[in-house]
């Protein structure tokens, strides 16, 4: 199982940590959205999300042919795009949603896909792909929130080394923000 997945919510710090972690590991890395792009693996761009429509099969059978053989860092929150059988370990970044906000913003994105984005980290939508498509034994998750890149990467590096980490349902924004999350799940 060649594949380290690096998932979570965009503006959580996946790929910072994502291009650390493989260089701290001495493997390649790869960018799923930069794959896309670069192999034509979409179905189209979605113009009011400014994204492209990932061709999830696609995707799926070039990473297993990337790894074939060698271990990689994957980095996504396309969670359905990376083959299961492949994955050693995924990792999930959590962010809180006040500054995922704030990132999301600050890179220009519509409020529309700001406001998606921010409910997907607070209802846990990449924690749950996860478990769902890698099953709960290989699942972590780490908060993110007041860490710099290299203390998150080394949290990888002990998660992969020790085979534990932090497991799904330690990070619960719904509880930590209280009535404050109202206002984002109401839209």
């Amino acid at each position: 199982m060649p594949i380290i997945f690096i998932g979570g919510t965009p503006g959580v710090g996946k790929t910072t940590v994502a291009r650390k972690l493989a260089a701290r590991l001495g493997v390649d890395y790869v960018n799923v959205a930069e794959l896309v792009v670069r192999e034509g693996l979409h179905g189209g761009y979605d113009a009011e999300r400014r994204a492209y429509i990932v061709d999830v099969e696609g995707v799926r059978r070039r990473l297993q042919s990337i790894a074939k053989g060698r271990r990689v860092v994957v980095e996504t929150h396309v969670v359905d795009s990376v083959p299961p059988e492949e994955v050693e370990a995924a990792i999930i970044l959590r962010l809180n949603p006040r500054l995922l906000e704030e990132r999301l913003k600050a890179r220009g994105y519509p409020p529309t896909k700001v406001l998606e984005n921010v409910q997907a980290e607070l209802l846990d939508a990449c924690l749950i792909d996860a478990v769902r498509v890698f099953g709960l034994e290989r699942v972590f998750e780490i908060d993110t929130t007041g860490k710099e890149p290299d203390e998150v990467v080394e949290e990888v590096v002990r998660i992969l080394r020790e085979g534990r980490g932090p497991k799904p349902g330690s990070v619960d924004w719904l509880n930590r923000l209280g009535r404050e999350a109202e206002k984002y799940l109401r839209g």
